[in-house]
């Protein structure tokens, strides 16, 4: 019994140490799975691998990822090879907006994570906030 309470209590100090902290992080948003795979895919259309074995483009693959639900990230600074915080909410809420400049503020929960509490996005215009639903 003792094992198992020194096992839980260690398991919860893990899990607790970890001080999340408010940032902002601007860049682009990306597809994870396809930048995963290739980093140079940071716009929306993607190169992929066609059935020819030779690399065709596909159109507005980002957004369809996003619309599937693919987590979306934010590559800082938008160059290839950068950090990507991948953003705690749902996806789809992003799929008009992929391969663009982005800022968001809210707290790195886990490492590699944003927990938004405000996303922007730039246009023409400036910046536009982006209406995000979380269950948190």
């Amino acid at each position: 019994m003792k094992k198992l309470v020194y096992a839980v209590g260690t398991v919860l100090l893990m899990a607790f140490s970890f001080d999340a902290s408010e940032v902002v992080v601007t860049g682009t948003l990306v597809d994870t799975k396809c930048y995963g795979m290739d980093s140079n895919n940071t716009g929306n259309s993607h190169g992929v691998p066609m059935e020819n074995g030779e690399m065709g483009e596909m159109p507005n693959c980002a957004t369809a990822c996003a619309a599937m639900g693919i987590p979306v990230g934010v590559l800082e600074g938008g160059k290839s090879g950068g950090k990507v915080h991948i953003i705690i909410a749902p996806a789809g809420t992003f799929a008009e907006h992929m391969a663009k400049q982005v800022r968001v503020k809210g707290e790195i929960v886990f490492p590699g994570s944003i927990m938004p509490e405000k996303v922007e996005v730039k246009g023409d215009d400036g910046w536009t906030e982006v209406q995000i639903v979380t269950m948190m």
